[in-house]
C-alpha cells in the first residue's frame, strides 16, 4: 500500500471502506507497520456505518474486527480496544443481541478499569461511560440490580471528575444522574428516582450560562431529564409539581426547534412513546382516546385544557430506543479520530434515524459524544412475600383480553386444511396461516392441553420469523404475538426457562416497534411485560420481576384511561400481579397500595357483571388479606378473607388457566394465620374453603 494519509473527516463510507480493504492487505504483509492504522480506520469506519440507515449490523462486525486488531496490538493501544468494545456493545444492544452486547460491555469496562488504575489520562471518564453502557446491557438481560450498581458507580465517578472551578464535566454528570433516575424508576423506586432526576435537571440548568451557549445535544439531554422528572411526579400523583418540569421540557423543545429543527424529531417521538405531545400553545399534554375513537389531549400537564391540535402520530418514522435516559460516553479524539463529521457522534441509532444526530454534540477535537436511549416506561415493578402467601391469577385466561392478544381476523376461519402448504413470500396468505396456527395452539392451551399447544405455536414462530423480514411493524407485531402465545404454552407445560426466553424476545420486539404502530403494539406490550414479570418470578428472580410488572401496570393505565370499558379489568388484573411481585421483593406497603387499587376496580366490575368478574374479586380479596397480614395488621385480615370465602361458594367453573393452586395455598396460609390470632371461626371456614378448592382445582401445568 502506498504511503498516504488515512482519509479525513467527512469521508464517505464507501471510500473509507476501500481504505480499510487496502489496509487489510498491507497489514497482512507488514503487520508491525500497518496494524495500528488499520485498527484506527476500522474504528472510524464502524462508527460511521452506525449512522447509516440499515447498516448497524455491518458496523458491529467492523467494530468487532477493530477490537481484534487492538487485542493483537495491546500495550499503548488498549484505549482503542476499550472504545471499539464500548461502541460494539452499543450497536449489539440496538440490534437486540443482548448477550453478545453484555460480553463486549463487560470487557470494555475491564479495559478501562485497568487503564484507570495505571493513571492513563482520560481513562476515568471513559470508564464512567463504559459503566453506563454495561448498565444498559445488564438491564436488557433482566439483571436490573447489577445494572443499578454499575450506574451508581458511573455517577460517582463522574461526580469526582467535575471541575468545581469551571464546571467542566457537569453535563456528563447530569446525563449519568438522569440514567440513574430512569433506572430507579424502571425498578419501581419512583420516590428514589426523583432525587437523581431533579439533580440532573439542576446540573443541566447550571450549564445554561456557559460561554458561547449550550450545544443542541445538551439542550436535548436537559429536555429529556425534565420530561422524565415530570412523568415520574405525574406517576406519583403529584401533578402540580410535574407541571413546571413539563413546561421546562416544552421550552427547551422550542429552543432546539429554533436552532436545529431536525433534532426535535427525537423529542417528539419520546413524548409520543409515553403518550404525550407538544401542543400548539407550546406545552406538553397527554393523548387520550375519546368514545368516538378520535384522539384528543384532555389531560394537559402544563396548564389549562387544550383543544384541537394535530392528530396523534399513528406511525412515526423513527424506531424507539430501548430506555428513557441519556447515556453519555466519552471517546478521546486522539485515540479514535472520531469527530461529529465522521459519524462517531451518532451512536444513538434511533436518534440518528429520527434526524437527531446533532444531539450527540461531539465536535472535532471534543472528547465526548452522547448516546440517548428511550424506554417504553419509567414506571416501577413487582414484589411478593414469603411462603404460600401469594394469590393469583398470575396469568390470565387464554385467549382473549387479559390473556395473550388474540390472533387477527384470519383466525376466525381457522382450519387444519392448507397448513401443510409451503409458505411463499410474506403476504396475506402467510399471515393467515400464522393466525390459524396461533388459534389452534391457543385453543389447545385453553382446553388444558398446553403441551400439545407448543407444536403449532412453534411452527407459527418459524413462519413468523420469515414473515417478519421486510414487512416492518406488521411482521414484527405478528412475530411478537406468536412469541407471547408460545411463552404461555411453554409456561403452562412446565418449560419455564424457554417460556422466559420467548416472552423476553416478544417484549423487546414490542418496545422496538411501539412508536411505529402504537395502537396495535401498546396492548400487546402491556400483556407481554406482565407475562415477563410472572416468568421471572416463577424462576425465583423476584426483584427483577418488579420492573416489567410495573411497566405493564403503567401501560394498562394509559389504555384504561383511553378506553375504560375495554381495559379496566386488565388494569385490575395486572395491579393484582404487581402487588404479588412487590410483595415477593419485600416492598409490602407498595404491594398493599397496588392490591387496594386492584380491589376497588374489581368491586366495580363485579357490580356490573358478577359472574364474569367473580374470580378476579376473590383473588384481590385474598391478596388484600395477605398484604395486611404482612404488615402485621392482624385485626383487619379476617374481613377480606371471610368475604373471599363467601364468594368462592358461588364460583361454579374454574378455568384451567386460573391460578387456583396459588389461591388455595394462600387461603390455607390465611387460615393458619387467623387461627393463631384468635379468629377461630373464620379460620375454620377458610381452611375448609382451601381444601375444597384443592379438590376442584385443575392441574395448572406451570
Amino acid at each position: 500500500m502506498a504511503e498516504r494519509e488515512t482519509p479525513g473527516a467527512g469521508t464517505p463510507p464507501d471510500e473509507l471502506g476501500r481504505t480499510v480493504a487496502a489496509l487489510r492487505r498491507a497489514a497482512r504483509a507488514d503487520p508491525g507497520r500497518y496494524l495500528p492504522r488499520l485498527g484506527y480506520t476500522l474504528l472510524r469506519f464502524g462508527s460511521l456505518l452506525a449512522t447509516e440507515p440499515g447498516r448497524m449490523a455491518e458496523s458491529v462486525d467492523v467494530l468487532g474486527e477493530a477490537a481484534e486488531v487492538y487485542r493483537r496490538l495491546s500495550g499503548e493501544h488498549l484505549p482503542g480496544l476499550g472504545i471499539a468494545l464500548q461502541r460494539q456493545a452499543l450497536g449489539l444492544g440496538a440490534l437486540g443481541r443482548h448477550k453478545e452486547g453484555l460480553g463486549a460491555a463487560r470487557e470494555a469496562v475491564e479495559v478501562w478499569r485497568g487503564l484507570a488504575a495505571e493513571g492513563v489520562e482520560g481513562s476515568r471518564a471513559e470508564l464512567a461511560g463504559a459503566l453506563l453502557v454495561l448498565g444498559g446491557r445488564l438491564a436488557e438481560t433482566g439483571r436490573h440490580h447489577e445494572a443499578l450498581d454499575r450506574i451508581h458507580e458511573a455517577v460517582e465517578t463522574r461526580r469526582l471528575l467535575v471541575d468545581r472551578a469551571d464546571g467542566t464535566g457537569r453535563t456528563e454528570l447530569a446525563s449519568a444522574l438522569q440514567e440513574l433516575g430512569v433506572k430507579l424508576g424502571e425498578m419501581g423506586r419512583q420516590e428514589e428516582a426523583l432525587v437523581p432526576l431533579r439533580a440532573s435537571v439542576a446540573a443541566y440548568r447550571e450549564t445554561a450560562g456557559t460561554a458561547g451557549g449550550r450545544e443542541v445535544g445538551d439542550l436535548g439531554g436537559h429536555a429529556v431529564a425534565a420530561f422524565a422528572t415530570g412523568r415520574t411526579l405525574l406517576g406519583l400523583g403529584r401533578t402540580d409539581e410535574a407541571r413546571p418540569y413539563f413546561a421546562e421540557a416544552a421550552a427547551l423543545h422550542t429552543e432546539i426547534t429554533a436552532r436545529e429543527p431536525a433534532a426535535t424529531a427525537f423529542l417528539d417521538h419520546l413524548f409520543a412513546l409515553h403518550g404525550h405531545r407538544l401542543t400548539y400553545e407550546g406545552g406538553i399534554a397527554a393523548w387520550t382516546r375519546t368514545p368516538d375513537g378520535t384522539t384528543s389531549s384532555d389531560r394537559p400537564e402544563d396548564g389549562p385544557a387544550t383543544s384541537g391540535g394535530p392528530e396523534a402520530p399513528d406511525r412515526p418514522d423513527a424506531t424507539p430506543l430501548a430506555r428513557t435516559g441519556t447515556t453519555t460516553w466519552t471517546g478521546t479524539s486522539a485515540w479514535t479520530g472520531a469527530s461529529a463529521e465522521d459519524g462517531a457522534s451518532a451512536w444513538t441509532e434511533a436518534a440518528a434515524r429520527a434526524g437527531a444526530a446533532a444531539w450527540t454534540g461531539a465536535a472535532a477535537g471534543d472528547e465526548t459524544a452522547a448516546r440517548t436511549e428511550a424506554s417504553a416506561s419509567t414506571v416501577p415493578t413487582a414484589s411478593a412475600e414469603e411462603g404460600p402467601a401469594t394469590s393469583g391469577p398470575a396469568e390470565p385466561a387464554a385467549p382473549g383480553r387479559g390473556g395473550p392478544t388474540p390472533p387477527g381476523p384470519a383466525a376466525s376461519a381457522a382450519s387444519d386444511q392448507g397448513d401443510s402448504t409451503t409458505p411463499g413470500p410474506a403476504g396475506p396468505a402467510l399471515f393467515e396461516r400464522i393466525d390459524r396456527l396461533n388459534a389452534r395452539g391457543l385453543a389447545l392451551a385453553d382446553s388444558g392441553r398446553p403441551g400439545l399447544a407448543v407444536e403449532p405455536l412453534t411452527e407459527a414462530l418459524a413462519l413468523g420469523r420469515t414473515a417478519a423480514v421486510g414487512t416492518g411493524a406488521a411482521g414484527a407485531v405478528s412475530l411478537a404475538r406468536t412469541l407471547h402465545h408460545l411463552a404461555f404454552a411453554r409456561a403452562w407445560s412446565g418449560r419455564r426457562t424457554e417460556a422466559l426466553e420467548a416472552v423476553d424476545e416478544a417484549v423487546h420486539l414490542c418496545r422496538r416497534h411501539l412508536v411505529d404502530a402504537p395502537e396495535t403494539v401498546r396492548p400487546l406490550l402491556a400483556d407481554a411485560t406482565d407475562s415477563l414479570g410472572s416468568r421471572l418470578a416463577v424462576l425465583g428472580r423476584h426483584r427483577d420481576a418488579v420492573a416489567p410488572a410495573t411497566e405493564s401496570a403503567a401501560l394498562f393505565r394509559q389504555l384504561a384511561h383511553a378506553d375504560p370499558a375495554a381495559y379496566r379489568d386488565e388494569l385490575a388484573r395486572v395491579l393484582n400481579n404487581l402487588s404479588i411481585r412487590l410483595c415477593d421483593a419485600d416492598r409490602h406497603a407498595e404491594a398493599l397500595a397496588a392490591t387496594e387499587e386492584s380491589l376497588e376496580i374489581q368491586r366495580s366490575l363485579h357490580r356490573e357483571d358478577p359472574a364474569a368478574h367473580l374470580p378476579g374479586l376473590v383473588h384481590a380479596l385474598a391478596n388484600l388479606a395477605l398484604r395486611l397480614a404482612r404488615l402485621d395488621r392482624h385485626d383487619e385480615v379476617a374481613a377480606p378473607t371471610a368475604e373471599a370465602v363467601r364468594h368462592l361458594r358461588h364460583l361454579d367453573r374454574i378455568h384451567p388457566n386460573n391460578d387456583v393452586a396459588a389461591l388455595a395455598e394462600s387461603l390455607a396460609w390465611l387460615g393458619g394465620y387467623l387461627r393463631r390470632h384468635g379468629h377461630r371461626d373464620t379460620a375454620r371456614d377458610t381452611e375448609r374453603a382451601a381444601g375444597e378448592l384443592r379438590r376442584r382445582a385443575p392441574e395448572p401445568g406451570r
